[in-house]
């Protein structure tokens, strides 16, 4: 009899000749990339796509070239005309040893199916939206960096309206996508702690809308802004609930969230901050929700800390509304990202025509920031290597060379 032994794939080493070191935050060597493009013109997606029992589906024979071949987009294509996009952000990086991790594709998971509600596209089983990511890194494994501060494989999964048609109706046609490209960390040449405009002007996002999705409009909304606080010296924007300012009361009201990060803020009392989700105005970050976690299991590592920054040894951390007011008793504050981790904040302040306001925090000028930013910012790479866990990590780390059983569950 001959037996046949399917062979589990392995990764390859990282592509020699390549500075992964050097790579801004960007796309990156598309020449090497490939990527996954899956459709359906039945409203959903099927064992067709990908069948979990037998492991075979149409997912295996979408692989496409990135330079090669472009989608087929006509001047109809819904999500062109009617802004019908979502898409995930996630990494993939190597640790000392040589193995590659995927970091909490489940939450992602639970962001784009959300967003494929609210966006009127067809949601895809956990199975089917891990195996793809699982088999796009498998694919691209020679632009996964070796192990170092920040380099990682970004995955984007993305699915969108690829049908034609005038009216505004869901798409005829759907388009499920996963790419990736090799990147260095979001801020990489900040050299000290951000400087970030408070806009009291333009909205990102307000209650009853799509603040907490992540689709394209959400990042549309927040470029304009984005270029001018540039021109004025700033890095990026921090957006107010502009429900809840009044001119002359700047100080009552209530933070938001930055273009593409969410922020946190450490008091003099010992409390870790962040703003609520409860409005619904605010993306729900996986490194978000991951900080959060690593305070409450690690709060006694975080002591020192505390203690350093703030004076107080007591650690809690909350998710609530904070209003501009309460940056005047923050001793650090510092963003969160998939690409960003944690990073800094040095400043806030209003712009010009503005409602004056400017705080500088006291550990904020310095990379990689104040003590409890820095704490939390090793806890997490510790946590992301497999150093450290906790009740509240497992299942964190996903090894994208593991059998699409242990990876997909």
């Amino acid at each position: 009899y001959l037996i046949i032994i399917a062979m589990a794939p392995t990764p390859k080493a990282p592509k020699e000749g390549i500075e992964f070191d050097s790579l801004p935050w960007n796309l990156n060597l598309p020449e090497e990339h490939s990527y996954i493009h899956l459709t359906t013109e039945s409203g959903e997606w099927t064992t067709d796509h990908y069948d979990p029992s037998t492991d075979k589906g149409l997912l295996f024979d979408s692989v496409k070239k990135y330079s090669e071949t472009t989608l087929p987009l006509t001047p109809s294509t819904t999500s062109l005309n009617y802004g019908t996009t979502i898409w995930e952000g996630l990494k993939c990086f190597r640790t000392k040893e040589g193995k590659c991790i995927v970091f909490r594709p489940d939450k992602n998971f639970v962001r784009f199916t959300n967003g494929a509600d609210q966006m009127c596209l067809p949601k895809p089983s956990k199975e089917l939206f891990l195996r793809g990511v699982q088999h796009v890194v498998q694919e691209n494994s020679h632009l996964i960096p070796p192990c170092g501060e920040g380099m990682k494989l970004y995955i984007r999964p993305m699915m969108l309206g690829s049908g034609q048609q005038l009216g505004l109706y869901p798409s005829p046609q759907f388009s499920l996508l996963f790419y990736v490209s090799p990147t260095g960390n979001y801020f990489k040449n900040a050299t000290g702690g951000l400087n970030i405009h408070l806009e009291t002007r333009r909205s990102r996002a307000s209650r009853g809308g799509l603040g907490a999705t992540k689709c394209a409009g959400n990042y549309a909304i927040a470029l304009k802004p984005l270029l001018d606080a540039k021109k004025e010296g700033f890095l990026d924007n921090l957006f107010l609930e502009l429900e809840t300012y009044k001119t002359g009361a700047l100080e009552d009201a209530v933070l938001q969230e930055m273009s593409a990060a969410n922020i946190f803020f450490v008091l003099k009392t010992g409390e870790i901050v962040t703003p609520s989700l409860d409005r619904g105005t605010i993306l729900p970050g996986v490194t978000r929700d991951s900080v959060i976690t690593l305070v409450q299991d690690f709060a006694d590592d975080l002591k020192e800390a505390m203690k350093a920054s703030t004076g107080q040894e007591s650690v809690t951390v909350s998710s609530r509304d904070v209003t501009v007011g309460e940056l005047r008793n923050a001793t650090e504050v510092f963003a969160t990202g998939t690409a960003a981790e944690l990073v800094p904040i040095a400043r806030l302040a209003t712009g010009s025509e503005e409602e004056a306001f400017d705080v500088t925090f006291p550990h904020g000028t310095q990379l990689p920031g104040g003590p409890v930013t820095t704490a939390l910012l090793t806890l997490l790479r510790e946590v992301m290597v497999g150093e450290k866990s906790s009740e509240g990590t497992k299942g964190w780390l996903r090894d994208p060379f593991a059998s699409p059983e242990d990876f997909c569950k």
